[in-house]
């Protein structure tokens, strides 16, 4: 690079009808090619390396062989694949947070294994030799085959690049997906005791027995307050993700009141879903309870936050929320579903889905997926998967009613 911008003409000079690859801290930043040699590989690849004219000329062979030459790393080539990622955050075709767990991943174990691997030799060996270490790891299908998701988008690169001539073949990994898991009716009332019966209660006061890491977040903010049972009560009657607490403003709730009473959430899109949200009439008492208590400490206008609006870092905020759910099912024991399945706060969105399919009466599903702004396939796929037919025996035993007679007809026309 110093050499080129010195003296560009003796560069070019030497170089001739060749490229000239520029590198800059040990790394090609780009090719150097004579526009004749330029025009001549254009050609070459307009007619798909058909035409032995473009092909006999030894600029394009000098190019073809810069090209396809193997000794581009892993390494190399990511930092492109990166810049990619991050047009389809900017287009809005990726989520922001799915692109840091990208990174997480790329230092995690991504780039430590392939970082110095030369692109043109990583086979199905190398690929499987990955896996085995994520096995070893303890890592599940799911998470290993989105590592290999990393690994394939800059082989991809580079084949759109043609540092390769083919992608290898991937080892095949079984993916098996398990649910996070709802809570019962009586774990959830637990849940409601227990965030009431701890109200005012600092993390600082029960640290010493509950094995838990706050990961950062300030002690001074670990306190219990009534906010939390509300959110509970809210999540399970409102179908919402927690994301969506991040994101709820009071401009995005509206009181309904005719025939039927509930909140209409019209949130931000989330997951390409963006219709409004109905909540069940119990949702608009815990609102009103938010609201109340958000007013006296100086918040509650629009564009206030619904919960924690204290906290204008709202990745912070839930966080924090997260953490004091944690907290709660740690103290009632019920961190862990009934077959070893991890709980989080996203376990009260699956329990409020749930809870319809148990209690809800004729509850067409896919009402029940647009209003909860997924699809029947993830509804049957993850929320139902949890159901028996023994949580819902008297459907299992009930029969239909008889068809009524002439005489009933005409009692129901009377």
């Amino acid at each position: 690079m110093s050499e080129l911008t010195r003296n560009p003409s003796k560069v070019k000079h030497d170089a001739g009808m060749n490229p000239v690859a520029v590198i800059s801290r040990n790394t090609t930043a780009f090719y150097l090619l004579d526009p004749q040699v330029y025009e001549a590989l254009l050609a070459a690849l307009a007619e798909k390396r058909a035409t032995p004219v473009a092909l006999a000329n030894p600029a394009v062979q000098n190019v073809e062989k810069l090209i396809n030459d193997n000794s581009m790393t892993f390494g190399n080539l990511l930092p492109k694949m990166l810049q990619n990622e991050q047009s389809r955050v900017n287009r809005g075709e990726l989520a922001e947070k799915a692109l840091r767990i990208t990174y997480y991943r790329i230092e995690k174990f991504v780039l430590p294994f392939f970082k110095d691997m030369q692109i043109g030799n990583i086979q199905i060996d190398s690929l499987q030799a990955f896996v085995n270490l994520l096995n070893e790891e303890k890592l599940g299908g799911v998470s290993i085959g989105q590592y290999l998701v990393i690994v394939r988008k800059v082989l991809k690169y580079a084949h759109s690049m043609r540092f390769i001539d083919a992608l290898p073949q991937f080892p095949t990994v079984e993916a098996k997906r398990t649910s996070r898991g709802g809570f019962t009716l009586p774990e959830y009332h637990q849940l409601l005791k227990m965030s009431w019966r701890m109200r005012g209660v600092s993390f600082k006061q029960r640290a010493h027995y509950i094995n838990l890491r706050t990961e950062g977040i300030d002690e001074d903010y670990l306190v219990i307050t009534s906010e939390m049972r509300w959110l509970i009560g809210f999540m399970v009657n409102s179908f919402v993700r927690p994301s969506d607490l991040r994101l709820m403003q009071h401009k995005h709730v509206e009181i309904v009141e005719r025939d039927n009473t509930y909140l209409r959430l019209s949130l931000p899109e989330t997951k390409k879903h963006d219709k409004p949200i109905v909540t069940m009439r119990c949702a608009v008492g815990i609102y009103r309870r938010l609201q109340r208590d958000a007013k006296a400490r100086g918040f509650g206008s629009p564009d206030d936050y619904v919960f924690l609006p204290q906290f204008t870092n709202r990745v912070y905020a839930l966080r924090v929320m997260g953490f004091l759910f944690n907290w709660l099912m740690e103290e009632i024991d019920i961190k862990q579903g009934p077959h070893g399945i991890g709980r989080s706060l996203y376990s009260l969105r699956h329990t409020a889905i749930t809870f319809r399919l148990l209690y809800g009466e004729g509850i067409d599903v896919l009402t029940l997926a647009r209003n909860a702004r997924t699809s029947v396939e993830m509804i049957e796929r993850h929320y139902a998967s949890t159901l028996n037919g023994e949580m819902n025996v008297d459907l299992i035993q009930s029969k239909r009613r008889r068809k009524p007679g002439k005489k009933d007809q005409l009692k129901l026309a009377l």
